[in-house]
């Protein structure tokens, strides 16, 4: 998975966050707890003179002191590279990664409407990382969201693309990241022949791209999608 993470607040993460930084996993530390104090078992009973006795338990005391100290540091503070991860995630720039189904009748595509957001979309689904994964996902998505065995279609990838947009929840820029995908149908379910359909709680209709194109609520939130559409079918 690609990140997109600006480098201003990334650097200001890394610096809010590099006291915590660097003490390991908590499991670590008791280890070398338990080894400091077995050394120091070690020093006090060998047969070494005085003061090498005295050296070496400096030595391990210094130790086990110092794994003490992580320890209880990395167990107040709780943070570790799963921390960071999280942390590094969140300053993603990316929106949305989405899998575009493009179900074609001769020059109409298949549309659901989306009542959130009050347009129509092409059917779609959040890509996995994994691409044999992501197929299987989105067959199955097709399948029970629309109606169609998966016996009577295939899925082909078609290709990706990142498109910019303004993000008004964020107040910034923000990146999309689209896959596509054509759906070969061998056998349209009977549902699908008329212009306007329901299946699954959905309202389902066909429409042109230049129909698309010239619907102002689609223009304004999917012109992105459909363009991309447009220009790889």
């Amino acid at each position: 998975m690609l990140l997109r993470i600006d480098s201003t607040r990334l650097r200001y993460l890394l610096e809010r966050r590099r006291e915590r930084i660097g003490f390991g996993h908590r499991e670590t530390h008791l280890a070398a707890v338990a080894e400091g104090l077995f050394l120091i078992l070690t020093t006090c009973t060998t047969s070494m003179g005085i003061w090498w006795r005295l050296g070496f338990t400096a030595i391990a005391v210094a130790v086990t002191v110092y794994a003490v100290a992580s320890t209880i540091i990395t167990w107040s503070k709780g943070y570790n590279a799963g921390n960071l991860y999280r942390e590094l995630i969140d300053l993603d720039r990316t929106e949305i990664r989405s899998s575009i189904i493009a179900v074609n009748d001769g020059n109409r595509y298949l549309l659901y409407h989306d009542t959130g957001w009050d347009c129509d979309f092409f059917p779609n689904h959040a890509t996995r990382d994994d691409e044999s994964e992501n197929l299987r996902t989105l067959a199955e998505y097709l399948s029970r969201g629309f109606d169609i065995p998966q016996s009577d279609f295939t899925l082909t990838r078609v290709g990706g693309e990142s498109h910019e947009k303004w993000s008004a929840e964020h107040h910034e820029t923000r990146f999309y990241d689209y896959v596509l995908y054509k759906a070969d149908i061998t056998r349209m379910p009977d549902a699908w022949k008329a212009d306007r359909f329901h299946v699954d709680s959905k309202d389902c209709r066909w429409m042109t791209v230049d129909e698309m194109l010239a619907d102002p609520r689609i223009r304004e939130i999917n012109a992105d999608v459909v363009g991309m559409v447009k220009a790889r079918l």
